[in-house]
Order: structure tokens, then sequence, then C-alpha cells
């Protein structure tokens, strides 16, 4: 099977008063299509460099990176920008949703960015927003909404344009431990449904539900 994510030798640094600061170390990493994968680690421990890397918002100094048939390391800033609203869907701890719309709106940016047709963009929130179980609360805006109702306008907003890959940050860092189940159930679903889902969490009790975990210490892969 023709891996959906492969990383291979990245290494990654960043400028800090003493020098450079080596955050990954010869990372390699190969990810399937439909497989539900935990990238776990400490704060500090390069994760959430990694989940930047394979969601195309940064760049390895060196190493390869491929997604689908995209090589990554051969793109510009525009081609990586068009990468990321077709092909991930981004889900973070801080819902980043834009107060002023509704969940509606909130979900149809992205496809607005990728200039789908009013009435399609319509039809295709619409769907996301029943997937998480919010049809009822199309016209609410983020303050209208619980914490978890907010994740869940996030989700619906990731998975509107269907998007191949779904990175979760920390997804339920900010909730109550009943919404965060509720937002693990529709990932698991996702994955169910055929999505690739990864998340990066350092909570155990999260990691241990996906299907395979990645453990990355200092920079490393450890598992």
């Amino acid at each position: 099977m023709k891996h959906l994510i492969e990383l291979s030798n990245i290494e990654k640094y960043y400028k800090g008063k003493s020098g450079d600061l080596h955050v990954l170390k010869n990372i390699s990493l190969a990810i399937n299509r439909g497989e539900f994968a935990a990238i776990t680690g400490s704060s500090g421990s390069g994760k959430s460099t990694l989940m930047n890397i394979i969601g195309c918002l940064d760049v390895p100094d060196s190493g390869s990176y491929t997604l689908g048939d995209v090589n990554i390391m051969e793109t510009n800033d525009k081609k990586r920008a068009f990468i990321r609203n077709r092909k991930i869907g981004f889900i973070f701890q801080g819902f980043n949703l834009i107060h002023a719309l509704t969940a509606m709106e909130n979900v149809q940016l992205p496809l607005i960015y990728r200039g789908v047709p009013y009435h399609e963009r319509q039809l295709a929130a619409k769907r996301a927003l029943k997937l998480v179980g919010l049809e009822n609360r199309l016209d609410h805006k983020p303050y209208e909404l619980s914490g978890g109702q907010q994740q869940r306008v996030a989700i619906a907003r990731a998975i509107a344009s269907d998007p191949p890959v779904i990175l979760a940050d920390e997804p339920t860092g900010s909730l109550d431990p009943r919404s965060g189940k509720i937002v693990l159930e529709i990932l698991t679903e996702l994955n169910r449904r055929g999505r690739t889902v990864v998340i990066i969490t350092h909570d155990e009790s999260i990691a241990v539900l996906a299907k395979r975990r990645i453990c990355i210490k200092d920079g490393k892969i450890t598992v």
C-alpha cells in the first residue's frame, strides 16, 4: 500500500538566543490512508513542530516529505497553502472560530477560499454539521454555544471539504470530560468512515484510543 503521509530523515532547527535549537532529529514516519494515529510526547518534545510539518504549516530544514503524490519539499508557500486547503482538515485546541459568524458561516469558510459555489457549500456545511450533531445550531454564533459545541463546529469546518487527512492538535484540551468524550467519538467515527486521523496529544487516555501510537521524545521518535 502506498503511504498517504511519508517523512524521511526530517531535521528541523529553530534559532535560539544561545544558537540553533535542534527540534526534530532524523524523523522518519509513514502513515497509511485510513489510519488513526496518535502522536504523543511531553511539552517541548517536538510533537507540535512535527504536526506543523505534516500539516504544511512549516517545512523541514532537510529530509523528504510526501503527501499523497506531492513532494512537499518541492513546493512554495502558495502551493502549500493550496494543499492545506484541499488535503488537510485542522482541529485546534482553541477552536479558532470567528465569533461574528454563525456555525454555518464558519464551516463554509474553507469552501469559500476554494471557490465552491454558494449552493454547494451550503449543502456541504449542513452535511458536516449534521454529522457532528449540530443540525439544530446552524445559525448560532460561537458565544451562543458551549465549548464542546464550538469544537464540534470546528470539526465540521475541518471535514466539510472532504479532505483525506484530519489533523487534531489537543482537540479535547479545552473541554470538560463529557464534551471531550463526544469529540473523540466523532473522530473515531470519521476514521471508521475512511478518514485518516492524526491526533497530537500528551494525554495518555486519548492516545490509547488510536489504533497506532507514535511517541516522540527530545525530537526523536521512540516507538
